[in-house]
């Protein structure tokens, strides 16, 4: 996942220590790569969690996949998780809310929250970040660190809607053609949270019609 992170020179002491993450996370890259391309020989129908995720469970980085289906079963729309660009950031984010007194407790174990235009992105105020700095290139405690911050969030009262991510259109149209209705809800919720242009938002809103148009 590329998150979100402001430009900056690193000095020879940052270098030295991001270097093992930057390890780790390509690690981790070819793990999940590996484990993506057996999945798809062996076994490729997606689970409905996986068709909302927008991903085989495998696609998603190992130290961070179970906490992105735990927060799509309490109701976080999650898009995009996993170690930043050079290795030093985990995060999750989304089209989901985090409550002040969730934010609290997430802030007394080190989590950041960022939401809408404070993340670095043209983003509305329904994308929000959930980040921290590992302590340690440990894939055990990173994963534990996840666990801790899913068991803070609270239940949501909506169902997670499906995922926005740039791949999850892609991931549909190849492993699960058929499910227009989650094309409709992805539809439906991104010109919801976002603006489009005016040719998109038409092009989008056909899309619906023709999607309606079509059912029996």
């Amino acid at each position: 996942m590329d998150t979100p992170e402001p430009e900056q020179e690193l000095s020879a002491a940052e270098l030295e220590r991001a270097e093992p993450f930057q390890k780790l996370r390509e690690e981790m890259h070819r793990i999940s790569d590996k484990e993506t391309e057996e999945r798809i020989r062996i076994n490729p129908v997606p689970t409905e969690e996986e068709i909302l995720a927008g991903a085989f469970r495998e696609m998603i980085e190992p130290q961070v996949r179970n906490a992105v289906f735990d927060m799509r079963r309490k109701g976080y729309a999650t898009q995009s998780s996993g170690f930043g660009e050079d290795g030093k950031l985990q995060a999750i984010d989304g089209y989901f809310q985090i409550d002040e007194k969730t934010e609290e407790k997430l802030r007394a174990i080190g989590v950041n929250v960022k939401r809408g235009v404070d993340t670095g992105t043209s983003a509305s105020d329904e994308y929000a970040i959930i980040s921290f700095h590992p302590d340690a290139p440990d894939v055990s405690k990173i994963e534990d660190k996840w666990g801790q911050i899913v068991a803070l969030l609270s239940e949501q009262e909506q169902p997670a809607s499906p995922s926005l991510s740039g791949g999850h259109e892609d991931f549909r149209n190849r492993f699960a053609p058929g499910r227009t209705d989650v094309e409709r809800a992805a539809i439906k919720k991104n010109l919801k949270v976002e603006q489009f242009s005016p040719e998109m938002e038409k092009q989008m809103r056909d899309r619906l019609n023709e999607i309606d148009s079509n059912k029996t």
